[in-house]
Formats: C-alpha cells, sequence, structure tokens
C-alpha cells in the first residue's frame, strides 16, 4: 500500500497540469447535482415544517356533498375511546360578493370559507391589524377578508357586503391564514364567516358547488390507524378521508418529480463530464505507457500498477467533487434574493434555505466518483497489455486476441451502473433505460462508424496531394484517434442537442397552454330555465379585447359516476372494481351533437342524426388505460338514476386548448333527457376592468345562484408562474448545453497531446506547417461531421422518448436545432482540434524528439 500511495503521490506532481481538466469535468458535474437537488430538498424541508397548517387538522374529511349521517356516525365510532379529540367542519364555495352602499352594485369573485369556533387546529391567522384571531371577530354576521376584497371593491373595514341572502360587516383583514393547501388554484379572494352565519346566506339550498370538510385533531399514534379504519368505513360513500401527512406526500411527489427532472439534467452533465474523464485518461494512460514498462522491468504486477491509476482517479474524482460541492454553494448563493422571493411567492412558500444539503452533497459526490471510476476503468485496463518491450518500441499497448472479454464485460457493467445511477436520479427505472439505452445504442453506432470510416479512406492513401493522403493515412493508422473523437463529440452532441429539444418542447407546451385566445371568464351553476336570460345578457355584452367576440356557447353539464363497464373484454362491476380500474371519481359529462374544436375521433365513429336504439358514448382515449373498450357497456349514475350507453367512439382531446374545455365522456344528445342539469360557459369576458364588473354585476343581479368567475387575474398569476419555470428551464438547459460543449472541447483539445511526435516527425522530414494545418482541417472536419450527425439524429429519439413517455406532452421535431447540432459540432471539432495544434506545430522538432 506504501508502493501505491507512493506512486499515486509521483503520478500527480508529475502530470498535474495534464489532469486539471479530468479534475473540472467531475466539479462541474457534481456542482450541478448537488445544486438542483439542494434546493429542492430545501424547499421540501420548509413544506414538512408547516404540513399540518396547510389542513389545518390532523385528519380530513371531505366531500362536496352534504353529509350523510352515516358519515357521521362512522366517525363517531372511530373516535370512541381515544382521549383528547376535537372536531370541527367548514364549507368552502365560490360565489359573488356585493357592496351594500348606496346602490353601488360592485361585485368580486370571491372564495368564501364558513367556519366552526374552534378551527383551525392548527397554524395562525395574521390579520392587517396585528390583534389575535378569535371566533368572536366572526359573531354577528362578521367577515375577515382577503386585502383584494377592500382593494377592487373599494370599501374599507366596517363596511358592508352581501353574500347571497345575507350582509356581513367586516372586521379585519385577512394578510396570512392556515388551511389553503399550498399552490392551490384560487378563484379569488378569501372571505371567512361563522358557520351557522352561512347557513342563513341560502346559497346551500341553490344548485350551487361547495366542499364539506370535518377536521379532527387527534394524538399523533391514532392518525393511521383513524385514517384507515374511516376509509375503509367510508368506501361505498366517495368521502375523501386523509392526513396533513398525505398532503406532504402529495406536494412531496410534485417537488420530486421537478427535482428529479432537473437532477436528470445534472446527471446528463455529469456523463458528458464522464466522457471528457474517459477522454482525459486514455490520453493520459498513452502519456504514461513507458512509466508502467518500467515499473514491470522492476518487477511491479499489473494489479499493483492498476492499482496506482485506479486510486489516482478516485482521489482526483473526490477532490473534484468536493469542489462541485463548493460551486454549488456559490451558484446557489449568487441567485437574487428578489427573483427567490417572488418566485416562493408565486408558488406560495415563505422563505427557503439558500444552502447546500448534506444529503446532497453525499449523493453528488458518491455519484461523481462512482461515475468518474467507471468512465476511466476502460482505458485503465489496457495498463494490462503493457509489456516491458514498450522500453525499445513506441506505440500503444499491445492487444491480447481479437476479443478483449474483459474490455467488453467491464462496459456491461457500466451500463448496468450507470442504469441504476440514472434512475436514482431520475426516480425512474424507465428514465434512466432511455437515457443509457441512448448512451449505449449511438455508441455502438459511433464504433461501427469509425471502422467503416476506416475502410473507407483507404483508396485515399495513393493521394497524389500531400495534405489529403496523410489526413487519411492519421485516420487510419493503429493507435489513431479516430474512434476516441467520435465517441467523446458523438456522444456529447446526443446528450447536448437532446438538453436543447426537450427544453424546447417544455417551452413550447408553457405557450400553448397560455395562447391569447384563451378564455379568461367562466361562468357556472347555470339553471336551464336560466339559459335564455344569461344568452341575452351575453348577446348585449361587448365581449373580447375588441368587443366584438363571439356570443359564447353554453354546455350541459351533469355528475355522473360510473356505477360499471362490462363488455366481451371488460368486466368492471361494484364500486369497489370501479375505484381499482381508477373510474371511481365523480365526472363532469356533457352531451352534444358534434366534435368540439379540440377534438378528434381516433376510433369508432362520433353518431350521426340516425343514431342508434339506446344511448351512446364517446370516451377520451385515457379511459383506454382504465379498461374501457370500443363496444363496452358503460352504467353512469345520474342523480340516482343509473343509465348505461354504448361506447361508440374514442376521442383524443387537445387539454391544452381550452376555449372548447374537455370532458372524458360525452353522451349523445337525448341520452338525459328528463335529468335536470346545469349549463358552464367559457368567454373572453370584457378588455376592461370597468366592463368585467358591470357585466358580473348584471349577470349576479339578476340570477344569484350562478357564479361567473373572473379568471384574469388567476391566469396573470399562472403566466408568471411559468414564465419562472421556462426561465429555470431555459436557463439550467443552456447552462448544461454550455459546460457539456466546453467539456467536449476540452475532450479535443486533449488530443494534441497525441500530435507532438508526429508534428515533429513531419516537420523534421520538410513538411510545412500550412500543410499540416491543411492535413489538421480535413481530419477534424471529416470526425465532427459524422459525430454531430449520429449525435443530433440520435437526440431526436431520445427527446421523443423524454416527451411523450416521460413528461407527457406533445412532441414536435426541432429541425432548426438538430441541423444546428450538426454544424455547430463539425465546427467546433474543427476549429477546436486545429487551435489546439497551433502550439504544437510552433514548437521546435528537436524538443519533442528529445522529450520522446
Amino acid at each position: 500500500m506504501t508502493f501505491v500511495l507512493a506512486m499515486v503521490w509521483r503520478e500527480l506532481r508529475a502530470t498535474w497540469h495534464r489532469l486539471l481538466f479530468f479534475f473540472l469535468c467531475v466539479a462541474v458535474g457534481v456542482g450541478g447535482i448537488i445544486a438542483i437537488r439542494s434546493l429542492v430538498q430545501n424547499v421540501r424541508i420548509a413544506l414538512a415544517s408547516e404540513a399540518r397548517s396547510l389542513t389545518a387538522g390532523d385528519v380530513y374529511l371531505r366531500s362536496d356533498q352534504p353529509w350523510a349521517q352515516e358519515t357521521r356516525d362512522a366517525v363517531v365510532s372511530r373516535l370512541a375511546g381515544i382521549a383528547d379529540v376535537s372536531v370541527t367542519e367548514t364549507v368552502d364555495t365560490v360565489t359573488m360578493a356585493r357592496v351594500v352602499a348606496d346602490g353601488a352594485g360592485q361585485t368580486k369573485v370571491v372564495e368564501v370559507r364558513a367556519v366552526q369556533s374552534d378551527f383551525p387546529f392548527y397554524g395562525r391567522f395574521a390579520l392587517e391589524s396585528g390583534r389575535d384571531y378569535s371566533s368572536l371577530l366572526l359573531d354577528e354576521r362578521g367577515a375577515l377578508v382577503g386585502p383584494e376584497v377592500l382593494t377592487q371593491l373599494g370599501i374599507a373595514v366596517g363596511d358592508l357586503i352581501a353574500i347571497g341572502n345575507s350582509e356581513f360587516t367586516i372586521r379585519d383583514v385577512i394578510v396570512a391564514e392556515p388551511g389553503r393547501q399550498l399552490g392551490g388554484f384560487s378563484f379569488g379572494p378569501r372571505v371567512l364567516v361563522a358557520y351557522d352565519d352561512f347557513d342563513q346566506t341560502g346559497l346551500l339550498d341553490l344548485a350551487i358547488r361547495a366542499e364539506r370538510q370535518i377536521l379532527l385533531k387527534l394524538p399523533e399514534a391514532s392518525i393511521t390507524s383513524v385514517v384507515d379504519s374511516l376509509r375503509e368505513d367510508l368506501v361505498e360513500t366517495y368521502v375523501s378521508v386523509g392526513s396533513y401527512r398525505r398532503t406532504e406526500n402529495r406536494i412531496e411527489r410534485h417537488l420530486g418529480r421537478a427535482e428529479d427532472y432537473l437532477s436528470l439534467i445534472g446527471f446528463v452533465v455529469l456523463i458528458i463530464g464522464g466522457i471528457g474523464v474517459w477522454s482525459v485518461t486514455r490520453v493520459f494512460v498513452q502519456q504514461r505507457l513507458r512509466s508502467v514498462a518500467v515499473m514491470k522491468c522492476l518487477g511491479a504486477t499489473t494489479e499493483r500498477i492498476l492499482s496506482v491509476y485506479v486510486v489516482q482517479v478516485a482521489l482526483l474524482a473526490f477532490s473534484g467533487s468536493l469542489l462541485g460541492a463548493v460551486f454549488a454553494q456559490i451558484g446557489l448563493m449568487s441567485l437574487p434574493d428578489s427573483l427567490v422571493a417572488q418566485a416562493a411567492e408565486a408558488t406560495g412558500f415563505g422563505a427557503v434555505s439558500m444552502s447546500v444539503t448534506t444529503s446532497a452533497i453525499a449523493q453528488g459526490m458518491v455519484i461523481g466518483v462512482m461515475v468518474s471510476v467507471l468512465f476511466a476503468l476502460v482505458p485503465l485496463v489496457d495498463v494490462r497489455n503493457v509489456k516491458p518491450i514498450m522500453l525499445l518500441r513506441s506505440g500503444e499497448a499491445q492487444q491480447i486476441g481479437a476479443f478483449d472479454w474483459l474490455r467488453v464485460t467491464l462496459v456491461g457493467i457500466i451500463a448496468v451502473l450507470l442504469v441504476f445511477v440514472a434512475s436514482w436520479q431520475a426516480d425512474s427505472l424507465e428514465v434512466g433505460g432511455y437515457v443509457v439505452g441512448g448512451l449505449v445504442c449511438v455508441g455502438v453506432v459511433l464504433h461501427f462508424l469509425s471502422r467503416m470510416l476506416v475502410q473507407g479512406l483507404k483508396p485515399l492513401e495513393g493521394a497524389q496531394w500531400f495534405p489529403l493522403r496523410h489526413a487519411a493515412l492519421n485516420l487510419r493508422r493503429p493507435g489513431n484517434q479516430t474512434r476516441v473523437v467520435l465517441l467523446a463529440v458523438g456522444l456529447g452532441s446526443f446528450f447536448i442537442v437532446g438538453i436543447r429539444s426537450v427544453q424546447e418542447n417544455l417551452v413550447t407546451a408553457f405557450s400553448l397552454e397560455l395562447r391569447d385566445d384563451m378564455p379568461d371568464m367562466f361562468m357556472m351553476d347555470i339553471q336551464e330555465d336560466q339559459v335564455e336570460g344569461i344568452r341575452g345578457i351575453l348577446e348585449k355584452t361587448a365581449l373580447g379585447p375588441e368587443g366584438n367576440g363571439p356570443v359564447p356557447e353554453l354546455l350541459p353539464v351533469l355528475r355522473a359516476r360510473v356505477v360499471n363497464v362490462t363488455g366481451p373484454e371488460t368486466d368492471i362491476k361494484g364500486r369497489e372494481a370501479v375505484r381499482q380500474a381508477r373510474l371511481g371519481r365523480e365526472y363532469t359529462v356533457t352531451y352534444r351533437e358534434q366534435l368540439a374544436a379540440n377534438e378528434r375521433v381516433v376510433d369508432g365513429r362520433f353518431w350521426d342524426e340516425t343514431g342508434t336504439q339506446g344511448p351512446e358514448v364517446s370516451i377520451v382515449d385515457d379511459l383506454l388505460e382504465r379498461g374501457i373498450r370500443l363496444g363496452d357497456l358503460v352504467t353512469v349514475n345520474v342523480l340516482g338514476r343509473e343509465i348505461t350507453a354504448s361506447v361508440t367512439s374514442v376521442r383524443t382531446v387537445d387539454w391544452d386548448d381550452s376555449r372548447a374545455g374537455g370532458f372524458m365522456f360525452v353522451f349523445r344528445p337525448g341520452t338525459f333527457d328528463g335529468a335536470p342539469h346545469s349549463y358552464i360557459s367559457f368567454l373572453q369576458g370584457p378588455s376592461l376592468r370597468e366592463e368585467r364588473a358591470v357585466f358580473q354585476s348584471t349577470v349576479v343581479s339578476q340570477f344569484p345562484n350562478v357564479s361567473v368567475i373572473d379568471g384574469s387575474e388567476v391566469i396573470r398569476n399562472i403566466r408568471r408562474v411559468l414564465e419562472y419555470v421556462a426561465v429555470a428551464i431555459t436557463a439550467v438547459g443552456s447552462i448544461a448545453m454550455i459546460v457539456g460543449m466546453l467539456i467536449l472541447v476540452g475532450s479535443v483539445a486533449m488530443t494534441k497531446f497525441q500530435r507532438l511526435y508526429e508534428s515533429a516527425v513531419f516537420k523534421t522530414l520538410g513538411a510545412k506547417s500550412g500543410a499540416l494545418v491543411v492535413m489538421y482541417v480535413f481530419e477534424y472536419g471529416l470526425l465532427g461531421v459524422i459525430a454531430g450527425t449520429v449525435g443530433s439524429g440520435g437526440s431526436l429519439i431520445l427527446t421523443w422518448l423524454l416527451t411523450r413517455q416521460v413528461l407527457e406532452i406533445a412532441w414536435t421535431p426541432v429541425p432548426l436545432t438538430t441541423g444546428m447540432g450538426v454544424v455547430l459540432t463539425a465546427i467546433t471539432v474543427l476549429v477546436v482540434g486545429v487551435i489546439s495544434s497551433i502550439d504544437v506545430l510552433r514548437q521546435k522538432p528537436l524538443l519533442t524528439l528529445r522529450a520522446e
């Protein structure tokens, strides 16, 4: 061991400047992984510390229907015998608040929450006045409101607002509140009222959507058992039962997806760094062949010599990983405080630590050392082929046999381990397989192309022009760098162009979701006898940005639950089977005679005027994954009435196009004759805020039960969040691309060390520097074009797999990016290869020959 450590120290002192690039490759890749992991883990820690305040209780029961007596009995039964139990109830709904002052009539969409006196069990209200929250503030029809209510309605604390049939006095302004889900979609500012007072508004007597909630405060040890038992008791009621832990875990899963995707980009950067490590190690091994031969002459075994270089690689990788942790901390600290604060506000949580985490450092360093050693092992095994005779002969290590089983086995082990690491980083074996599978496939293609290139250049060996002849000879000679440059550059361009293409597809998906003509107002709960009146108001209102927008369609909707599905290959019967098939939720369904603008039939035939003997239904293609097939019979329960319809067509829906909405089930007209139902509408409201307020006031004054939701503010907030996400994706993708290019530039530049001896020989024999430059242009240009074409072409497949199978967004080829990938790769290899050889050409031949 003393010999190994002594030799490691000696080698590092002698060759540190040539191994500096190895060190930086590891540092950059590890730094990216640590920074990304740390950022999202810090967000996760911030969430975990406030998990209970997100639900305001330990356990919750939620339903959009009035509580059945059996539900209340189940709660009482399961809480019997548990000490220190508290129970409270809330009701949440979206409605309109009106100003009660001099007939102003101004309205605002608000989210009303009615609470009992014990609410909340966890968390605290922050009020603008600074006083502590007490349920006494809500007594005698008091209300606490969000600040937007005051500013947008032009009122103050002490004024009256009307909700339904009741008037409430504003007692204070809510700055922060518990029980509001993180990042939840908000239709308007909060209005908090007393539970008993809300009953007197009359809203619950109308066909208005409301979510009822029972909150429980329990000892920590009882939470899991109570949740499990209540779910079992209420399995037939469709009441949602959960705990603060479930809420936290659900949020974590969303954050985890973001973390794993971004970490995968960090892993790709590290893979590119690994390619650089492989390139550097190969050059380093070729330069140390004589030293290895000397050690073997002195009695050193192959195992001991390999130990020297493996330990050296591991030390460099460990040191590079430490530097990567420093890079990560510097990068996080460099984020502008304003950007962090705005992003935190947009997503709904407070201060987040901008420091690296211990677990992220541990993960990054383990991955950094592992990937570095794995990529370095392939060129290092050439050490075993070095013979002492190398002291008398120049050249590469001799190959033992036509097929090197050790090298092939080692490559296989590396591929398996890389799948494991990539899957770990992306939290998906599928993604890991895609990334490493693409790496292997492109590598194999490049390997065989390098062999074909060597054979294809044979006719040029007899060319009369010196630069062309010797460029071909250089690419064909033993120990040539054809395979090295093709693999390093081709694999690098494969990942770089792939990252860029995925980034562009993601940004495109965001922009499509927020198109200019998307609806910004929504009307809900329109009753059948109100349709003509609502349509009359719409016809008299100047809709759209120009004031001449079309009158929107009123869509009939009903609430339905799947009871069973039967068919030749389908047998889903009973509530439990429906739940297991992921069909158990309540669906909003509609009926119409034609397809919407965002739909097209992919199987079967949409109904025509002739029709069939019974009801028909068209399903969205997503339901095929849940067991429903064309020709099956689907039975749904609508307001206690069971209706069986035949599946006659399958549709695909562009969910990003919200102009026509989107429905999982669309029935043939006539299916629900006699069943009461309501209508909804999606529209672009008037452009001016004052006109929008007048429109809302007109509708609400004539039809108090109708909810007119002004989504313009929500859409602006969504656009702001998506802009942050798009910037983050663009920034991370651009950084990965730049880092990858720098690593590839270094990999190509490292080949200059193999140019030293051959350039000295050429110049000694009378070759001019200009002729050598032209020779390098032919050589590097050809390698760059082939590597860029294969790498960029392979990235199309990687992009398709990641966008369609992993991110589940539309895949759009990006020909400009792919074409630029080919061109820039070729130019980069050409320019870097030639420029890195300039100092080789300037060096005196005698100095090089003496050194050799």
